[in-house]
């Protein structure tokens, strides 16, 4: 091996020494459950954790541990939640309510449910 084809050779594993840990790192990000959100209208008013969210648009983001929902652009509230997995995809996202009381949080397209924790 001529040695310009070792430096060329010698740059190349380099390269790849210093690059696959960054992809390697974005492969399992994508992996990793992340945040969910969606957007939800409620029809009547109902609480969730303490909070009284009245008829309207309402947008959710869940992450690994809670739920952030919020009204034009202002939060409104933080919950606690635990991921249940579904028997199937919702078809659509939706909000499961007990009497007035927010029970879970149910993902268009997905398997799992946000359940909230009391």
């Amino acid at each position: 091996m001529s040695h310009s084809h070792f430096v060329r050779f010698s740059s190349l594993i380099l390269a790849l020494a210093l690059v696959l840990p960054a992809v390697t790192s974005l492969a399992l990000a994508k992996e990793a459950k992340g945040t969910v959100k969606t957007d939800v209208t409620i029809a009547n008013s109902v609480w969730l954790a303490g909070k009284e969210l009245k008829a309207g648009e309402y947008s959710i983001v869940a992450d690994d541990s809670k739920i952030t929902v919020s009204h034009d652009g202002k939060m409104i509230v933080e919950a606690p939640i635990q991921w249940q997995d579904g028997r199937g995809k919702a078809e659509a996202s939706s909000v499961v309510v007990e009497g007035n009381q927010v029970k879970e949080i149910r993902f268009g397209g997905k398997t799992r449910a946000a359940v909230l924790q009391q």
